[in-house]
């Protein structure tokens, strides 16, 4: 056996004994908070300096899935995935799209709450003057040119214009995947000069700093269940996801993943669902906690296959399940319409959601965003 095969097999062999390792020390751990109160059950997990999914539900994605899930994508190349139209008029009639301009989203400044999607998990919340932006990524591309995924949308907004436009007091972060963490994006919001702190989960700060030149003393880092008080009576309340991170091999889960609840004067006003699975009890918990919420905006999309994606994403009847139970009175399907990163069809997400919504006589309370569509809602 030559000495490159050996290399290879050690490697791999390796690789397999570590991840194996971690998964048994992580249901170890598992099965130790099952016998404790339940309020440890849903504690943050770092083993060996990485953090781990505390929750029963989840499945680690190994390397082999990882490269399995490579080999279908490259097998269906010259398939146009997700049956998207060649034609931008097309696109634009079956999802919405209107430009966003300083002009438009001063309208909704003065609302109690109001609501401007960007694609993907990116959208901004408008509250009595103040904004908050969450998961900054307003790129046409999620890595590169070379490499994609594309836009299948453009933003809304210009990226390089974003500082200027956008303008908002503080930007909220769930976890560091390129589709909710991107750095350009970062840079051009960081460039206009408004915002007065970037909150992000565990581990995620010094990612900005170095990337994006973002003084780290502007930096609010949370764990699971923590909170920070900001000016004018709001308090951003870090809270657990199914999930993981990082954007290379290195990097996996060296930060931590999360959902945010934005509260003034101790009501909840909006849920940021960011990516995660659905953990049986964990939002029944938050409902509890910080319940009821105006307004969720909750992942639907890139749920298919399931076998692959469940561990870490949300199916859209999922999302209404979850959003239910943490008390939400308005649910915001996102995370949909922006990438194809999944085999569901694009508009897949988007129906299912209503379908189920219809179902589960929801009515009025699911709303489906439009690119750039700004929804202002009454807090009183």
């Amino acid at each position: 056996m030559r000495w490159p095969t050996k290399t290879v097999l050690g490697v791999i062999g390796g690789y397999t004994t570590y991840a194996s390792y971690l998964y048994y020390l992580t249901r170890r751990e598992i099965r130790t908070r099952d016998e404790g109160e339940v309020s440890e059950q849903f504690q943050s997990l770092k083993i060996h300096g990485r953090f781990e999914n505390p929750f029963r539900e989840y499945r680690p994605q190994t390397i082999y899935e990882f490269l399995l899930m490579r080999l279908i994508e490259f097998s269906r190349f010259e398939e146009r995935r997700g049956g998207v139209p060649f034609e931008w008029e097309d696109i634009r009639q079956a999802v919405g799209w209107t430009p966003v301009t300083s002009e438009r989203l001063k309208l909704a400044d003065n609302a109690d709450i109001g609501y401007t999607w960007l694609g993907q998990s990116c959208g901004i919340l408008h509250s009595n003057g103040v904004r908050f932006l969450m998961d900054p990524m307003l790129s046409d591309f999620m890595v590169d040119s070379k490499f994609g995924p594309r836009r299948i949308v453009p933003s809304p907004v210009k990226v390089e214009e974003a500082g200027e436009i956008l303008k908002p007091e503080y930007v909220l972060i769930s976890h560091d995947h390129p589709d909710h963490l991107d750095y350009t994006s970062c840079a051009s919001v960081k460039s206009g000069g408004s915002v007065k702190k970037w909150i992000v989960p565990l581990g995620l700060g010094v990612k900005l700093v170095k990337k994006c030149g973002v003084p780290s003393d502007k930096i609010i880092e949370l764990d699971w269940w923590k909170s920070v008080l900001l000016e004018d009576d709001f308090e951003i309340v870090c809270l657990p996801a199914m999930h993981w991170s990082g954007q290379h091999i290195i990097d996996t889960n060296a930060s931590l993943w999360c959902t945010f609840m934005i509260r003034k004067r101790g009501k909840s006003l909006f849920f940021h669902g960011g990516d995660t699975g659905y953990v049986n009890g964990l939002f029944k918990m938050i409902g509890e906690k910080y319940g009821p919420v105006k307004i969720a905006a909750v992942p639907i999309g890139q749920y298919c296959p399931a076998w692959h994606q469940r561990p870490r994403h949300v199916s859209p009847s999922e999302s209404l399940k979850m959003s239910i139970e943490i008390g939400a009175e308005k649910i915001v399907g996102v995370h949909w319409g922006t990438f194809v990163l999944s085999s569901e069809e694009w508009l897949e997400p988007r129906n299912e959601l209503l379908r189920a919504s219809k179902e589960m006589n929801l009515g009025k309370a699911v709303v489906i965003p439009t690119h750039g569509g700004i929804s202002i809602y009454d807090d009183r």
